[in-house]
């Protein structure tokens, strides 16, 4: 019994980690297909949009892009391939990013 408490404690924290890094009161969709009828709803830039303007402002790849809703509007977490190969955390307004 003694073993399997720590394990149960490991599980959850890396279910909270799991969840990403949102600040409190934000809701992020990682999953595209939750996060595509938001996007046209809100009139918000589409990925595909956003990928070249991106890639240019940037001077990198997207690797991943993460929808937010924060203090009533909603921001792109991207995590861009630099031209060295380092990863760098950027965010940028949904419906005006650059």
């Amino acid at each position: 019994m003694s073993r399997i408490l720590p394990l149960v404690a490991i599980l959850l924290a890396s279910l909270g980690l799991a969840r990403g890094s949102a600040a409190a009161g934000e809701q992020c969709y990682t999953d595209w297909s939750a996060a595509a009828p938001v996007v046209k709803k809100e009139g918000l830039v589409s990925v595909e949009e956003l990928t070249p303007v991106a890639r240019e402002k940037l001077n990198g790849e997207i690797v991943k892009v993460t929808l937010c809703e924060a203090k009533g509007g909603f921001v792109f977490r991207l995590v861009v391939r630099g031209l060295k190969g380092d990863l760098k955390t950027v965010t940028v307004d949904a419906k005006n990013p650059f």
